[in-house]
C-alpha cells in the first residue's frame, strides 16, 4: 500500500498541473475561452496560485481583495444586508445564515445590481428532498468551471479525458448524446445498480483502450467493490486515472480496495450545488481535503454559538462564496461539520479539512449525550460480510436501529448489537430490522447514518 502511495505521489507531481493540453477537447475549451477573452484561463490561473501556497503574498493579497469585493457588493446592493444596517465591511459585522433563512427569505438576498442580468438557478433537493434553489451569475459559472479544472487535475485528470460519473440520471440533469460526445461523458445510473449492471461496466473499462477516470456516489462504490469481493476482476489494464467519490463518506475500506486494485489516486470531493467545489483529497494530502480558499472563505464554528474553533476542532462548516454576486452567500452554514488545520509541504502552506463529518444532523450522539462520529459505524462494518445493505439510525437518546438487508441469512445479530454497545452505551437500545431494499433517498443517494432525535 506505501508503495502504491507512493508511486501514486510522485505520478501526480510529475504532471499536475500541466497548462499544456493533452486532449482535442482541451485544447479546443481552452482556444474558446482565448477567443473570448481568457476569462475562465484567468480564473484558472489564480486558482492554481492561490491553492498551492495559501499563504503566500500573492494569495494573501488577493483573497483579502476578493473577501472585500463581495462584503461591499453585499452591503450595497443585497435588500437582507441593507435591512440590516451593515455599514462596516468586516466578515464579523455579518451575521450566519442557513438554508431555512434564505428559503423564507429568497427575494431579499438577491442582488439588486442583477436583476436585469442573465442568470441561473442552481437548485438541490438537498439530503431531506426539500428543494432549495441558489441562483448564479455568468462569472461565478465561469469560476467554477475553472475549479474543476484545477482539483481534476490534482488526480491527474486532464480536462476532455473520458470518465464514467455514475448519479441519479433524470429529466432535469440528463445530457444529451451530443453532450456527452463532447464533454467524454459516460453516465451510469445508479438506481437500482445491480450486479448485472456493475459487470457490464467493469468489461467496458477494461476493454476501453482509452483512460478515463471514475466519479461516483460513494454508495455505488461501494456496491462495486461488494461485486468484486465476490468476483475477482483482473482490473490491470483497466486504464483508470483517477476515481472521486462525492456527496457521501467514503470508507477507508473501500478507498484502500480500490487504489490496491486500479492503482490509481482515489479521493473525495467535497462539493455543494449551492457553492461548487468547497475540498477535495489529493494524493500528496492522503485523506485531508485541500480547502479551495481561492473561491471561498472558509470558517469553522461552534456547533451552538456564532464562535471560532481552533485548529483541529470539529465544528460547523460556514462558507463565504467570493464570486456569486447575483446571490452572495455570506457566512452560509453549509449544515456540515469538519475541522480545519494547516499543512506544510516542501515550504507551501495548506489549509485543510482533516475531516468531513457528514450534515449536522446526521451527527450520532452516545447515551451520554457525547457525539460520535459516522465513520465509527461505518468503518466497523465492513466485518459483517453477509449484508449488501445497512442504515443506521438514532431514534432518541438512547434508542437506535439498524436496518439491515440481508444476502440469505444473517447470523451475526447478537455480535453486531454487542460491538455497536461498545460505541454507544451499555444501556442502548439497538432494534434490528430487517428489509429487502433500503430505499435511495430522492437526490439518488441511500444515507448510511441518520439521527431522527427531534432537536
Amino acid at each position: 500500500m506505501k508503495l502504491i502511495k507512493n508511486l501514486m505521489f510522485n505520478r501526480v507531481h510529475n504532471i499536475e498541473f500541466s497548462n499544456k493540453p493533452t486532449t482535442w477537447r482541451s485544447s479546443f475549451f481552452w482556444l474558446l475561452d482565448q477567443f473570448k477573452g481568457s476569462k475562465i484561463r484567468k480564473h484558472y490561473d489564480a486558482i492554481k496560485r492561490i491553492n498551492l501556497n495559501h499563504e503566500s503574498d500573492y494569495a494573501t493579497q488577493q483573497r483579502t481583495t476578493y473577501l472585500n469585493q463581495i462584503l461591499h457588493h453585499a452591503v450595497k446592493t443585497v435588500p437582507y444586508y441593507k435591512f440590516l444596517g451593515i455599514t462596516a465591511t468586516s466578515l464579523q459585522h455579518f451575521p450566519v445564515v442557513n438554508k431555512n433563512l434564505i428559503k423564507k427569505n429568497s427575494k431579499s438576498f438577491l442582488s439588486e445590481s442583477y436583476v436585469n442580468k442573465k442568470t441561473f438557478n442552481a437548485s438541490t433537493s438537498g439530503s431531506t428532498g426539500t428543494p432549495f434553489t441558489v441562483v448564479h451569475d455568468e462569472n461565478k459559472k465561469k469560476r467554477h468551471k475553472a475549479d474543476v479544472h484545477f482539483f481534476w487535475e490534482t488526480v491527474g485528470h486532464t480536462w476532455g479525458q473520458g470518465f464514467y460519473y455514475f448519479r441519479i440520471w433524470n429529466k432535469q440533469n440528463r445530457k444529451s448524446k451530443f453532450i456527452q460526445k463532447i464533454q467524454n461523458i459516460s453516465p451510469i445510473d445508479v438506481f437500482k445498480l445491480n450486479d448485472s449492471k456493475i459487470k457490464e461496466f467493469l468489461n467496458r473499462i477494461i476493454f476501453g483502450n482509452a483512460p478515463k477516470s471514475i466519479l461516483s456516489y460513494a454508495s455505488a462504490l461501494d456496491g462495486i467493490v461488494k461485486y468484486l469481493k465476490r468476483h475477482p476482476t483482473d482490473l490491470s489494464n483497466a486504464k483508470v486515472i483517477s476515481i472521486i467519490a462525492m456527496s457521501e463518506s467514503l470508507d477507508n475500506p473501500t478507498k484502500n480496495y480500490l487504489e490496491v486494485h486500479f492503482g490509481c489516486p482515489v479521493v473525495s470531493r467535497y462539493a455543494n450545488t449551492e457553492n461548487g467545489m468547497l475540498a477535495q483529497q489529493t494524493p500528496f494530502l492522503e485523506n485531508n481535503f485541500l480547502l479551495n480558499l481561492a473561491s471561498y472563505h472558509i470558517e469553522i464554528l461552534d456547533t451552538n454559538a456564532d464562535i471560532p474553533l481552533e485548529d483541529g476542532k470539529t465544528g460547523r462548516i460556514v462558507v463565504t462564496d467570493f464570486f456569486n454576486r447575483a446571490m452572495p452567500l455570506i457566512r452560509y452554514d453549509t449544515g456540515d461539520l469538519g475541522a480545519m488545520k494547516k499543512i506544510e509541504i516542501n515550504g507551501n502552506i495548506h489549509y485543510v479539512l482533516s475531516t468531513v463529518e457528514g450534515r449536522k444532523m446526521d451527527a450520532i450522539f452516545n447515551t451520554k449525550g457525547e457525539p460520535i462520529s459516522p465513520f465509527t459505524l461505518t468503518n466497523n462494518m465492513w466485518k459483517y460480510n453477509r449484508l449488501n445493505q445497512y442504515q443506521f439510525i438514532q431514534k432518541g437518546k438512547n434508542n437506535y436501529e439498524f436496518i439491515l438487508n440481508v444476502q440469505t441469512s444473517f447470523t451475526r445479530e447478537k455480535e453486531l448489537i454487542n460491538e455497536f454497545k461498545g460505541y454507544l452505551g451499555s444501556n442502548a437500545n439497538l432494534a434490528v430490522t430487517y428489509v429487502d431494499e433500503i430505499p435511495l433517498l430522492s437526490s439518488g443517494k441511500r444515507k448510511k447514518v441518520l439521527n431522527l432525535t427531534e432537536k
